[in-house]
């Protein structure tokens, strides 16, 4: 015996309708890649704190790697994006261990700051000698570093000094500090002069700074539920 059409027609659309809620209700449960690097808020302030003093390293207490996340990385010429959370979470953990004295108002001084990202230039412990028997190799700080767009050179800012004074300066390290909306617009070029006099640059498109993005996120293995997209890192 058939069905009506209207009955049937009332049947599909119904199933329809089901299943696209289904789906709505699945996707908005899933947790989702953002879109911009993390602000340090009157809120989040807190989590990024709780996130670093929670976290644990028995090795150099000032290695970039504590409070950047990597762009390049290279035996002499390395290159690390740094935030405002992940420099909020690196004070949390190191303050202690490197002697640093935190300001009453940090958090306001970091909220201040949320529109700069800072590119961070360093170099890491290498010795000389093809065994690496001899002495270790000078730690040079960059000389210059700017962003190409589009043919125009965007030269950097200065780290707000009341920052600068609280972040480690060894491994040869230079912050160049851009506001947000520059290391956001991809495509660009970063060129830069070493302390060795090399010129390089690193070409820069918008999936790598989506895989930047997300590794913040998981900055001190926070927030676990997302998954993970791969980071492609430039090398020499």
């Amino acid at each position: 015996m058939k069905m009506p059409w209207k009955i049937t027609s009332a049947i599909i659309l119904s199933t329809m309708l089901l299943c696209s809620t289904a789906d709505a209700v699945i996707s908005s449960s899933r947790p989702q890649v953002p879109k911009d690097f993390e602000n340090v808020t009157a809120t989040t302030y807190h989590e990024y704190w709780k996130n670093g003093e929670e976290f644990k390293s028995n090795g150099n207490q000032e290695n970039p790697d504590l409070f950047g996340r990597q762009w390049r990385k290279a035996s002499t010429n390395s290159i690390s994006l740094v935030t405002p959370r992940t420099i909020v979470g690196y004070i949390a953990f190191s303050n202690k261990q490197r002697l640093i004295d935190v300001p009453a108002n940090f958090e306001q001084i970091m909220e201040k700051h949320n529109d700069l990202l800072y590119v961070a230039t360093w170099t890491s412990f290498q010795r000389m000698g093809m065994f690496g028997e001899g002495g270790i190799n000078p730690q040079l700080p960059t000389q210059r570093l700017v962003i190409e767009k589009d043919g125009v050179l965007i030269r950097p800012q200065v780290m707000p000094p009341e920052i600068e004074a609280l972040m480690p300066h060894s491994f040869g390290l230079v912050y160049y500090a851009f506001p947000r909306s520059v290391i956001l617009n991809t495509p660009y070029t970063i060129k830069w002069v070493t302390g060795y006099g090399d010129i390089l640059k690193m070409d820069v498109p918008q999936e790598l700074i989506d895989s930047l993005i997300d590794d913040e996120y998981h900055f001190y293995n926070s927030n676990k539920g997302l998954v993970k997209i791969p980071l492609n890192k430039s090398s020499e």
